[in-house]
């Protein structure tokens, strides 16, 4: 498994530690969550922390050592992986749609495209190639308006825009990065109002074997980011709209389908694809949805039975990671009611086992230097 420094890395090694998997970890860091974790067999060290070098340690590993899979988790790696595919599959499986789907998937544009070709409903979506189209671009659509990356990108960031002067700026410091190198093409979106909501599933070879689908309830930043707190949910229409869009794309391996329902009219509006493990994992795989052992079974060449069996009324919170509720608590100090009875509420799972302490302690000391540089500065 690569990426290690992910707070979902670590469900996954957990998830296939309790069953029983051996698991390496390709790593740069021996203070990264998944390096603490009780459940990771042993470390396969990375000279750099780039995506070549842990490419390289990758390869060097599967070529030296029997691997049954290669699992990456984060959407670089998982780029890298699809593309340098031949260099790997004499050693080792790799259970991932190919280069080609993953960059459609991954282009949020032209999602939007094929959900209108699908019949899913979506946000009115323009492509920003310039400043002297802004204001065409635009018209007629209401603030706030989102602006983001055009591609998936673990750079990427989300910033609103509630007025065109905060429009103007923000378009204009990401057109700045052009000549820094560190630009990338905008998307301008309609904002939707409601709540974000999920469907995942694993398809093998164009086929969905297993589907589960979640509820965001509170988020860091909490005017739209990642999940601090979810639940389990199940609607005919989220999976429908979900499985449209993956079966148009003939997936292979894991994915994500990101909504939001719309407060105006109770639809579900697509957001993005992410071809890739998502954040909100933990809560699939408590659930009973095991995503990373259908990779594990695939790799072994079982052909997965369909299933959509899970708790579909379970919440999960993550109070101490780095997009955890704490931090929302910090953004949105009125959820304060709300995130203790969540923490005082046996019923809501957490992140947090006492059996693998290691990680969440690691997690906690980065919460307090947190906070203590915030006062400081």
């Amino acid at each position: 498994m690569t990426d290690e420094s992910y707070k979902h890395s670590l469900g996954i090694i957990r998830q296939l530690g309790r069953m029983g998997v051996r698991v390496s970890v390709v790593a740069t860091s021996r203070d990264s969550l998944v390096c603490r974790s009780r459940y990771r067999s042993d470390i396969v060290w990375s000279k750099a922390a780039t995506t070549e070098a842990v490419l390289e340690a990758a390869l060097g590993a599967v070529k030296g050592k029997r691997y049954d899979l290669l699992m990456p988790v984060g959407f670089p790696m998982t780029m890298a992986l699809a593309q340098a595919r031949e260099q790997f599959i004499p050693y080792v499986n790799l259970e991932l749609a190919s280069t080609a789907k993953m960059v459609r998937a991954a282009n949020k544009a032209e999602m939007a495209d094929l959900a209108r070709e699908v019949g899913v409903p979506a946000p009115r979506t323009s492509v920003l190639s310039g400043m002297d189209e802004l204001e065409s671009l635009v018209a007629g659509m209401a603030f706030p308006i989102v602006v983001k990356p055009k591609m998936e990108s673990r750079k990427g960031v989300v910033a609103y825009a509630r007025t065109m002067a905060e429009l103007r700026t923000i378009c204009s410091e990401r057109f700045a990065g052009q000549s820094s190198g560190i630009w990338e093409p905008q998307i301008l979106q309609e904002f939707i109002p409601g709540y974000g909501c999920g469907f995942f599933a694993t398809y093998q070879k164009g086929v969905c074997k297993r589907v589960f689908m979640h509820r965001r309830v509170r988020e860091y930043p909490a005017n739209g980011g990642a999940s601090c707190c979810a639940e389990s949910v199940h609607e005919a229409k989220l999976e429908e709209y979900g499985r449209r869009m993956l079966d148009a794309l003939d997936w292979h391996g894991v994915a994500m389908v990101e909504f939001r329902r719309d407060s105006r009219d109770g639809d579900y509006k697509l957001i993005e694809v992410n071809p890739k493990f998502w954040g909100s994992l933990d809560l699939a795989l408590a659930a009973g949805a095991d995503f990373p052992g259908d990779l594990c079974r695939m790799a072994l060449g079982a052909t997965l039975p369909f299933t959509d069996a899970y708790d579909r009324n379970l919440r999960f919170q993550w109070p101490l990671s780095g997009h955890g509720d704490l931090f929302h608590l910090w953004t949105r100090p009125q959820s304060l009611l709300d995130v203790a009875f969540d923490l005082l509420n046996p019923k809501v799972k957490t992140n947090v086992w006492l059996r693998d302490c290691g990680p969440n302690l690691a997690e906690l000391r980065g919460l307090v230097g947190s906070f203590l540089r915030s006062r400081k500065s």
